[in-house]
């Protein structure tokens, strides 16, 4: 792509975006950290649901047939 120049340099583009990069390194090192702190959170989430659904699913089993309508 050319710019309204007509002159196009590629150099200064690269400049411009690693130091763009730079500049958001810290964000982006802790949103990094932040999304493994909620996928841990969320695997020990899911664990806890698991286990609700089948303390619940073992209390039904328990209620007589008759009983169930």
């Amino acid at each position: 792509m050319a710019e309204e120049s007509g002159n196009y340099d590629w150099n200064a583009r690269m400049k411009r975006l690693e130091d763009s990069i730079a500049a958001n390194w810290d964000e982006h090192a802790r949103m990094d950290q932040n999304l493994e702190a909620l996928r841990a959170s969320m695997v020990e989430q899911k664990t806890n649901v698991d286990n609700l659904v089948n303390a619940i699913r073992l209390l039904i089993d328990r209620i007589p047939p008759e009983n169930l309508r």
